[in-house]
């Protein structure tokens, strides 16, 4: 009888909306050791199993089989399943894998997207440790930390993520249980400057010696910072900008929580828009278009290049309606919108489209809402394709969007 009265008292407690409670989550201690080795233009990676992984039961790797090699482990099982795919079966606390891998990475052909030399290595972490699928007993979490052992004579060591003391870095994306150290990571003989103008540290670096002016790039971060907040809302804890000249690709490369600009590109170009906050909006918002969408990720990064600093003050209205013109002018070629990779063409006429209903959404609400409420909804989405984008103007607008009615986005 009390079994069955307190059953139907839960039932009753879910019945009138008091929620369930939350399980509680079991961790696991899980570190990344990365030791730099310049001489051979390569990594020596450990990854450790510590307290609580008696949990993790099976961890598959998918990896570049021209890049990695030598895999051993100190516990447990390690068996290739197919090129470039392996499966690591842990043996509970104190089970390592370690392997290594090259850093240096062509960028077509005589460009470079990471790179290692004898006093610095740019390269991005997500290149380096393989991506992970892990199997776990229900509701357990990693505890990661990222550490790294530098070579004699290299001073200086960040990424994307909060720092410790000793070289060693918090890895903590909510969404994932098994983390992984994605981004941008500059080591070296390297110089950094950092400051935190709103709830963001924004940390700008470069090997010593380098083109790259960082206290330019880092003011001009601050200058605009409270825009950027005000646009997107929440901001990552740490965006880390490095920089370096040729060979590096001469252009821009974002990640979660940090992004790779030539030091040779300007901050902001003879067109009025600005690579810099281009690339600041991928790091930010992290929108990606699906279903031929590519050019609501690239229009919106370059839309908000002009326009967060138009809103800080760094451009006139004059000077900003003739940058849309040009716009304007350079779109005019592109038929469709829709495409996997955005044209040069393309985003131009992406931007023109979001200016017109950037105006079309203040006018029809009075200037009580904007793009930016467009923006939000779609940074939580992340994946947008043209039919969600409509979806969510329309949400914003209360209705259909005479902008949109274009054959531009059939």
């Amino acid at each position: 009888m009390i079994r069955i009265i307190s059953l139907l008292l839960a039932l009753g407690l879910c019945a009138s909306g008091v929620p369930a409670q939350t399980p509680v989550k079991k961790t696991f201690a899980l570190d990344y050791t990365i030791e730099l080795l310049p001489k051979q233009d390569q990594a020596r990676i450990h990854i450790a199993l510590g307290k609580g992984s008696e949990r993790v039961t099976r961890i598959s790797l998918k990896f570049d089989a021209n890049r990695y090699s030598d895999f051993t482990v100190s516990a447990g099982k390690f068996a290739p399943v197919s090129t470039g795919k392996a499966v690591w079966t842990p043996a509970g606390a104190g089970s390592t894998l370690s392997y290594r891998v090259r850093i240096t990475r062509q960028h077509g052909s005589d460009s470079f997207d990471a790179r290692m030399t004898p006093d610095w290595a740019l390269f991005r972490g997500d290149k380096v440790i393989p991506f992970i699928t892990a199997r776990m007993k229900k509701n357990t979490v990693a505890v990661t930390h990222l550490g790294f052992v530098l070579p004699s004579g290299w001073n200086n060591v960040d990424t994307g993520w909060p720092r410790l003391p000793n070289n060693r870095f918090v890895i903590d994306n909510p969404e994932r249980s098994f983390d992984r150290p994605i981004g941008w990571i500059i080591a070296g003989k390297v110089g950094t400057r950092y400051d935190k103008p709103g709830m963001t540290e924004v940390v700008v670096g470069a090997p010593k010696g380098d083109a790259l002016d960082r206290m330019d790039a880092l003011t001009m971060i601050s200058f605009v910072w409270p825009e950027i907040e005000s646009a997107f809302g929440r901001t990552p804890r740490k965006v880390l900008i490095v920089g370096a000249g040729d060979p590096m690709w001469r252009g821009g490369l974002s990640a979660p929580n940090s992004l790779f600009f030539h030091s040779q590109r300007p901050l902001v170009s003879e067109n009025g828009t600005s690579p810099l906050f281009h690339e600041l909006t991928h790091v930010v918002t992290r929108i990606s278009g699906e279903d031929r969408s590519d050019w609501i990720a690239e229009g919106l990064a370059e839309f908000y290049s002009i326009e967060l600093n138009w809103r800080a003050g760094g451009m006139s209205d004059v000077r900003r309606e003739r940058v849309y013109q040009n716009l304007r002018d350079w779109g005019r070629g592109a038929k469709s919108l829709r495409t996997d990779h955005s044209s040069a063409e393309v985003t131009a006429r992406a931007v023109v489209l979001l200016h017109e209903l950037d105006a079309e959404i203040r006018a029809r609400t009075n200037d009580a809402k904007d793009i930016d409420d467009v923006t939000r909804i779609l940074k939580v989405m992340r994946k947008v394709s043209t039919l969600k984008f409509i979806a969510a103007t329309e949400r914003v607008l209360g209705g259909k969007s005479k902008v949109l009615a274009t054959s531009l986005l059939k």
